[in-house]
């Protein structure tokens, strides 16, 4: 019987070629959408799943609230981890990690910098399941002065991988670290991301004081042990804060501070962590919802494809029906043939889209910016494919099949039969669903695109263009930085430097709790800091609101100045900067100055306090504001004095547009996912619509004939075939308006500073929905009009 299913089906399709060829073409659009999103979405909820132990690894996280100010933080102090584990029996083990970046690495004469690296306790290897290439995972990281190295960085060292035991890496020029393992690197999918390993009693490199509570940089992973509840554990918390914290931040009393310790499975962490300092711009569960959405419609707009299609045939395939009846066909038979016709079909785009799956992951990979792979040789996948493309094919067809298999025989045979009424209304009610999710996506990249604009040209608060962040990672080269600064600016290329510690653009700068004190009341705000010179303001032509800005005449590394911006004002209430006084280093002085406001982040975050602090000569980078009109030859003289000040260290530089260009990357990529997969949802939904305007005019081949032998132009014949498909077009643009701006609004809640989404938008989206509908329709109406009306009338 299934032989015989699969030979009719064969011959429908091959009898039917552009039916096929459209219906196919639909599907295999849409099953490739559904596995490049599924894709994505599954590399998204299995971060960090591959490890033995994720089920029971936890990070601590830290929520603080006092006065106005409240810090969410995935790190604790230095001191917790360990304390955490004696107190409590329900932890198995800890590990404490800092990530950090951008450290000099030397062997030899060979020096780079390391982009990424961490410093973690010997228990991480524990916790998470890296492969050593060489090494023991016990002792790699026993001794202060250890290291770990990933392939690449060994690679980048020493060009090999193997026997690099024993051997030596300097670090910032000046602690000299021996090799003790080499691991694999580390897979895309770990939310930690790193090229080296350093131990974390290391305190001559990563500075971290092991006795002090109330700094909070650490993050530290809890590993419970077999049947112990989180919940119970965190109930615990608030006897351990009294017991060991509250003395050290200064809450003796336990009512000035609420202080919240929280413990987040590792497996929700690459989800569920926008909301912490630090990883506010991180992936998050939206897109995994959003794109899960966008496959599911697209699929959909597809099999609606397959079903309108499907039942537009239906008074084609009415006679073939109505004789199998006749000579005894049972209707479960009948629905047997029309499953196993989609099923073929959905197997065949299945095929197709496997090719296109192929051709295309490279580029999707490349705007997604993920390392995607499926593996068609696993028979797991093959397995999962398969049972996908059988839904598919079994939901694509089981309203055909009803449908077509219910047709009385007496009346196809008598030649009574009619297609229209209610089979009529539902394929315009599908037609109008698949615009409606078209229009919506069009909408949505539309608001997306412009979103990106608007962060792109928005007013920074200060002029990012031709300024070169220089990286003065080394203490070596740090030394040199004030040389280095007054040699750059000798040269009329260079219009100003200025040294800092700060980060523009990039991570978050030290954050402390400052108090001011005003009419004889403290206030206290937690808020960013960071060290400038005298000529930070002018190198990024930040503008000063009222006071003065640092006076090149005070003493070097000083504190007797600070300015603030006018965040911090607003957030004191004071109107002016002599209303009081700041503290610093235990000394209460004036506020220097007050600067303007200006965004040292993407445009999602708020621009919140800060306070630069003057230090002429501390710093860890040199921003350097070149002249616009010879930038190459600026460059070459930056690197020429560089390097005859630091020989045999490497040149590194960034350009600060970029920087900031770099944050929005992330969603950018996502822009042009949108803008993809709404062209392909809008193409399959066309593939649709043509495919009706063909049957139609087959079906009207001679009511167009009598037409136009009675006097109908060209232009009135389309216009007559065009219009029934433009109506639930139009009808598909009210439905998807109010839809459309509820859900670019929800995704529009995540930036700080973001547009109004205007009218023009929705008409626009409309507007190109009935342009590309009506050009599709035409096309099919055009050619059914141009056809000699003698050859029509003689069309049974």
């Amino acid at each position: 019987m299934l032989t015989n299913y699969l030979k009719i089906a064969y011959r429908n399709l091959v009898r039917n070629k552009t039916y096929s060829a459209l219906t196919l073409m639909g599907l295999a659009s849409g099953i490739t959408c559904a596995i490049l999103l599924g894709l994505y979405v599954y590399d998204e909820l299995t971060f960090d799943r591959y490890h033995k132990n994720a089920a029971s690894i936890y990070r601590l996280n830290v929520d603080i609230k006092w006065g106005d100010n409240e810090l969410n933080m995935g790190v604790g102090s230095a001191p917790m981890g360990p304390a955490l584990r004696q107190e409590f029996p329900e932890i198995r083990n800890v590990v404490r990690v800092i990530p950090s970046h951008d450290m000099l690495f030397r062997v030899g004469e060979k020096a780079l910098y390391a982009k990424d690296f961490i410093f973690a306790d010997t228990s991480l290897f524990s916790f998470f399941d890296y492969s050593f290439i060489d090494g023991n995972p016990k002792t790699a990281l026993l001794q202060p002065n250890n290291i770990v190295l990933t392939q690449k960085m060994a690679l980048a060292l020493f060009g090999r991988t193997n026997g690099l035991l024993g051997n030596v890496v300097k670090v910032k020029d000046e602690q000299p670290l021996t090799v003790t393992g080499i691991i694999r690197d580390v897979p895309a999918n770990h939310h930690l991301a790193f090229e080296a390993i350093l131990p974390y009693v290391n305190r001559q490199v990563n500075g971290v004081n092991l006795d002090k509570w109330d700094s909070f940089g650490t993050a530290a992973y809890v590993l419970l042990q077999p049947n112990s509840e989180v919940g119970q554990l965190e109930r615990k918390m608030p006897a351990f804060y009294k017991k060991y914290i509250a003395q050290a931040i200064g809450d003796e009393t336990g009512k000035g501070v609420t202080f919240n310790i929280t413990f987040q499975p590792l497996t929700s962490m690459h989800l569920h962590s926008s909301h912490l300092m630090g990883e506010e711009n991180g992936s998050n569960m939206a897109y995994v919802y959003t794109f899960s959405v966008i496959g599911l419609f697209i699929l959909l707009i597809a099999i609606v494809n397959y079903i309108n299609l499907a039942t537009a045939r239906s008074a084609g395939r009415a006679r073939e029906i109505g004789v199998r009846k006749a000579i005894g066909s049972l209707r479960t038979q009948l629905i047997g043939q029309f499953l196993t016709e989609s099923v073929l079909l959905s197997v065949l785009a299945l095929a197709a889209s496997l090719i296109l799956v192929q051709v295309l992951l490279p580029f999707f990979n490349y705007i997604a910016a993920k390392t995607l792979t499926i593996d068609l040789w696993n028979g797991q996948t093959i397995g999962v494919l398969l049972g996908f493309s059988l839904l598919v094919g079994v939901v694509s067809g089981l309203y055909p099949a009803f449908l077509l298999s219910r047709f009385k025989p007496v009346a196809v045979l008598k030649g009574t039969f009619t297609n229209k009424g209610k089979g009529v209304l539902f394929r315009q009610s599908l037609v109008v669903f698949q615009f409606t999710m078209s229009i919506v996506m069009i909408v949505g990249t539309f608001v997306v695109y412009q979103q990106l604009q608007y962060m792109r040209h928005t007013q920074l608060g200060f002029n990012q263009e031709q300024v070169l962040v220089l990286p003065l990672k080394a203490p070596a080269i740090q030394r040199t930085a004030t040389v280095l600064k007054d040699k750059l600016l000798q040269n009329p290329v260079i219009k100003g430097v200025s040294l800092t510690d700060g980060s523009v653009g990039g991570g978050i700068n030290d954050k402390s709790t400052f108090h001011f004190y005003a009419g004889g009341k403290e206030q206290s705000v937690s808020t960013e800091y960071f060290s400038v010179d005298q000529d930070y303001l002018n190198v990024l032509q930040i503008g000063l609101k009222e006071g003065e800005n640092f006076s090149s005449e005070l003493a070097n590394d000083t504190t007797d100045a600070v300015l603030v911006n006018e965040a911090m004002l607003k957030r004191l209430g004071w109107k002016k900067r002599t209303a009081g006084l700041a503290e610093i280093d235990t000394r209460r002085i004036p506020i220097t100055g007050v600067i303007r406001d200006f965004h040292m982040r993407s445009l999602r975050s708020k621009i919140e306090p800060l306070i630069l602090v003057l230090h002429k000569d501390r710093g860890d980078k040199l921003l350097i504001r070149m002249t616009p009109q010879n930038v190459p030859g600026a460059l070459a003289y930056i690197r020429d004095v560089y390097e005859r000040l630091n020989p045999n260290q490497p040149f590194e530089y960034t350009f600060l547009d970029q920087t900031f260009a770099e944050q929005y990357r992330s969603d950018e990529r996502k822009g042009d996912l949108f803008l993809g997969f709404s062209g392909m949802a809008i193409f399959i939904a066309c593939l649709g619509l043509f495919g009706l305007a063909t049957f139609t005019a087959e079906q009207r081949t001679k009511e167009i004939g009598v037409r136009k032998v009675l006097g109908a132009s060209v232009a009135s014949i389309v216009t007559l075939l065009s219009k029934d498909f433009l109506k639930p077009v139009a009808v598909a643009i009210l439905l998807a308006t109010p839809v459309a701006w509820y859900a670019m609004n929800w995704w529009l809640r995540d930036f700080a500073y973001k547009i109004n989404i205007s009218w023009w938008v929705f008409a626009l989206a409309g507007g190109l929905a009935v342009s590309i509908a009506l050009v599709t329709v035409s096309v099919q109406s055009i050619k059914a009009a141009l056809v000699n009306p003698v050859k029509s009338l003689k069309t049974e």
